[in-house]
């Protein structure tokens, strides 16, 4: 295969390298195996530190002598030959889909890739939305923003999440909290994202989805000096001063960033890289929902009979609508110190630091159909149609919610790699990673009386409400104060990670061993207070009518909300009785000993790469005060991959592997929390017997490597055993305390799943057509799935669906255009509708996530070869989130709006 040289070209200084040289550096995991009780722990991690530190010292006494050794075997220079190679000149975005297709080729595993530029010339905030664009890969949404990761119709606690292959910890809560949201992490602090779709023995096993490797920028893989920076202005369409936390003013959306590194030292051994981003974003969004997707259906004679079982028509019980303003800040730095004294060895220590801030004003108006209470059904309606009705009882609700998400993940790592002699090669990673989340919020409530009646109107997709006293409805001194809530959420999750791996090359055997071990610590909870007052207060005492003029989706409006501020005053200024206290925290650790065996045979025509690895686990914790619990399991499990290079072009790879993903340490040790429904009692728990889930995989791939570009098809199955689902049985008769519960919820092993896929990509520069068409590239990219799913029902039968929160198909579209002088492109992102919420007794009740497909524009003109000018323009199709429910998932659950946003900024490159 030749050596074909690019020198590209960014804003028009020119940066050159090599097609056949690996940009994938992913460090595998390591540590060692073995058990032994909680008190040991502290005294365990101090000495795997000091053996770490104890092997870098040794390598870097070894590294004059090698790097001496190395000098004297350079000298023997009349042997070498200069080979020409052909060069070629690559802009922008050939050169980062370049880079891509080699990340994928020189890789072992199946992979796919974006690099460096290309993350620069996507119009993305975060690096959620970059992932979006990879082969397989979709993403939940929230608030207008991607934040985590699907891959392969897996959810995210199914992926593993690292930063230079060291371990991310989750702010995440609950269930949830082993997913890492990547709408933390500014997409500017990339070099690399690199999603890993099969393991081998040196890749951590909790990674049924795959591997989702960050690489941050190294000194030694840019020029030297090095300096990017860019600074942008935003402009949303819905960006108004609806008010948020900051005193009700509109934030002018902006966002800069800048990473700077250079070489130094003698011999340039040391290399120094630093990153820093900021952005900050205000925008609005009108959304309007059925809550709890809550329909129903009446008889003949007008009676509430339950959805399914009446007439037919179907009937919402409420209509909401909410109006969101936020003002969402993130704030990112990134750093790290790399020493090369020879070709021998490498030293690393780097920090990445990200903080998300998310001010959140939420005004809730809301009429519900029927008597109070959140899950309230009218009772009979008269005079239906297939479109309309009339109830006589129904109610007003006006709500305000003040929101501050703070999100924080940080991770320091330090790396050693000695490559001892030409066969052996030793490395070692420490890695301490951390993140916490704040979530207080503040809400008010003002009622009507349950009195006022409305004729509903269903002839369009957005329900409307028409109140039989509209004077008296619209009276704002007939909304009482309900209550006032103060709730705060927290986690704060600590990772330490130790690692050593040893390969060596022996001849076409390679054999590598190595371990890894990790601690982790969580502490979660939450407090709420509620209150209510003592003295008359109204809606009318502090009414606010900011949004009166305002139309959205159904040309519903807000005559009025609560005045934030005013309501404050009342409550610091005024009796009140706290009504209602409830909290809990609890602390829970989880140790993990692995250790592995792989062996890679080279052929010549390819290569096979297997082994197997071992993982212990061992848990423990419980609610603060409260009993604790602790268990523990082990795994076997083996994998291989093999690649076959049918031609110097086309590569097949073929791979299958055993994985497990571990169930959140939440649901094995939380404990429980108790309440009522009616008359019943309830019960919802952890379960500390839940065993991890359990998957069999299998890929395979072709590769074909055309002419400036790729064309790759692949498969894959995946048989997932004791899927973990939340269980409510009914008539449980649980007896705790000497108090019998008569409904419980918690989570089992009690169903699987099968995953079954085809992927196909395609990506070229089009340079074999003649000028000036040679400047238009394409990519693409499509995923198609289908997944099974059982779901155990509450009658001990089982129903089959698909999997959650993944669509069946799922296509990205890449088209550029780019000269040395100027480059347009156009990214179209689509994901087809899917399964988001499942209502196991009834389906009926599924609430699904509608099509959505979004187009991103970006322009930009070199001014110079350091400066170029950028314009940008996201979500050009105006997409909002439509959620769906109902029989045949024909009726509204949830409508959102976000906007086209755009951005002209500079990048400068020095």
């Amino acid at each position: 295969m030749k050596n074909l040289h690019l020198m590209a070209t960014r804003g028009g200084a020119a940066v050159s390298f090599t097609a056949d040289e690996s940009v994938s550096n992913t460090r595998s995991e390591a540590g060692t195996t073995g058990s032994g009780p909680r008190a040991r722990r502290l005294a365990w991690r101090a000495g795997c530190a000091a053996t770490a530190l104890t092997a870098v010292a040794a390598a870097a006494a070894f590294a004059p002598a090698a790097s001496a050794q190395s000098a004297a075997g350079s000298d023997d220079g009349d042997d070498i030959k200069e080979v020409p190679v052909e060069e070629i000149v690559v802009f922008g975005e050939a050169l980062s889909l370049q880079r891509s297709i080699d990340a994928k080729r020189n890789a072992t595993n199946i992979i796919d890739a974006t690099v460096q530029d290309d993350i620069g010339r996507l119009p993305d905030l975060n690096t959620a939305a970059v992932i979006r664009r990879i082969t397989g890969v979709a993403v939940q949404n929230d608030q207008a923003e991607a934040r985590f990761p699907i891959i392969r119709g897996l959810n995210p606690t199914f992926n593993r999440t690292t930063i230079d292959g060291g371990i991310v910890a989750s702010p995440e809560r609950g269930a949830s909290g082993r997913a890492v949201p990547l709408d933390v992490i500014p997409a500017s602090l990339l070099s690399r994202l690199e999603v890993i779709k099969s393991a081998t023995p040196e890749l951590d096993a909790n990674a049924i989805g795959g591997t989702i490797n960050v690489v941050t920028r190294s000194a030694f893989e840019e020029k030297s000096p090095f300096f990017y920076g860019s600074g942008f202005i935003g402009f949303h369409e819905q960006s108004g001063d609806g008010g948020t936390l900051r005193d009700g003013e509109s934030v002018q959306p902006w966002r800069a960033n800048f990473a700077a590194g250079t070489r130094f030292g003698r011999e340039d051994q040391f290399g120094i890289v630093i990153g820093f981003d900021y952005s900050i974003r205000n925008f609005e969004i009108p959304q309007i929902e059925v809550d709890d997707a809550d329909y129903t259906e009446f008889d003949a004679e007008g009676n509430n009979v339950g959805l399914g079982n009446g007439n037919g028509i179907i009937v919402p019980t409420n209509n909401r609508l909410f109006f969101y303003n936020n003002v969402r800040e993130r704030i990112g730095g990134t750093g790290k110190l790399e020493w090369r004294p020879s070709d021998r060895f490498d030293m690393t220590l780097s920090g990445l630091y990200t903080q998300f801030n998310d001010d959140e004003r939420r005004d809730e108006i809301r009429y519900e159909l029927g008597t109070n209470g959140s899950s309230a059904q009218p009772d009979t309606i008269t005079g239906q149609t297939p479109t309309s009705g009339v109830t006589e009882d129904g109610q007003g609700i006006v709500g305000l919610g003040r929101f501050v998400l703070d999100r924080s993940i940080y991770n320091i790592q330090g790396e050693a790699t000695w490559r001892a002699s030409d066969i052996a090669t030793f490395d070692i990673r420490l890695t301490y990673a951390g993140a916490e989340l704040d979530n207080p919020e503040s809400t008010e409530s003002f009622t009507t009386e349950p009195t006022f009646g409305a004729r509903y109107d269903t002839s369009g997709f957005f329900p409307r409400y028409s109140p039989l006293d509209p004077e008296g409805f619209f009276d704002t001194a007939n909304y009482s104060h309900a209550n006032r809530g103060e709730l705060d959420r927290f986690v704060d999750d600590e990772l330490f990670e130790a690692a050593i791996n040893g390969d060596f090359a022996l001849g076409d055997i390679g054999l590598k061993v190595g371990g890894v071990y990790r601690d982790r610590s969580k502490n979660e909870g939450f407090t709420f207070n509620r209150f209510v007052s003592d003295t008359p207060y109204t809606l009318a005492d502090v009414t606010d009518t900011a949004l009166a003029d305002l139309e959205f989706q159904g040309n519903n409006i807000f005559p009025f909300r609560v005045d934030s501020d005013g309501a404050n005053a009342f409550f610091a200024g005024n009796p009140f009785t706290q009504t209602f206290t409830t909290g809990t925290e609890s602390d829970a650790s989880e140790e993990v000993y692995a250790g592995y065996l792989q062996g890679t045979y080279d052929f010549g025509s390819g290569s096979i790469t297997g082994g197997v690895r071992i993982e212990h686990t061992e848990w423990e914790g419980g609610p603060v005060g409260g009993q604790q619990v602790s268990g523990s399991y082990t795994n076997i499990l083996p994998s291989a991959v093999a690649r076959f290079n049918v031609r110097d072009d086309l590569v097949i790879r073929v791979a299958g592997s055993q994985t497990i993903g571990r169930p959140d340490i939440s649901d094995l040790t939380r404990g429980f929390t108790a309440g009522t429904d009616g008359p019943d009692l309830t019960l919802s728990r952890a379960n500390p017997e839940l065993d991890p889930r359990k998957s069999f995989n299998l890929d395979a791939s072709v590769e074909w490597y055309i002419p400036d570009g790729i064309l790759a098809f692949g498969v894959f199955y995946k048989d997932i055993e004791d899927e973990i689902f939340v269980v409510t049985t009914t008539d449980a008769n649980v007896v705790i305390d000497g108090v019998t519960f008569d409904r419980v919820t918690q989570p089992e092993n009690a169903s699987s799943a099968e995953v079954f896929g085809l992927e196909a990509q395609y990506q070229q520069v089009l340079s074999f057509l003649p000028a000036p068409w040679d400047g238009f590239g394409i990519g693409a990219n499509i995923t198609w799935l289908d997944t099974e799913f059982d779901v155990p029902l509450s009658d001990g039968t089982t129903r089959t669906t698909t999997l959650f929160q993944q669509p069946d198909l799922t296509y990205n579209l890449t088209l550029f255009y780019a000269t040395d002088h100027f480059e347009i492109r156009g990214s179209y992102n689509y994901t087809d509708t899917f399964l988001d919420t499942l209502n196991a007794d009834n389906p009926d009740r599924d609430e699904f996530w509608d099509e959505r497909g979004q187009l991103d524009l970006q322009a930009r003109v070199n001014v110079n070869k350091n400066v170029a000018l950028v314009a940008q323009a996201v979500n050009v199709t105006d997409e909002g989130r439509t959620e769906l429910t109902g029989p045949g998932a024909a009726f509204l659950q949830e409508d959102a709006r976000f906007g086209r946003t755009y951005w002209i900024g500079i990048n400068a490159t020095f």
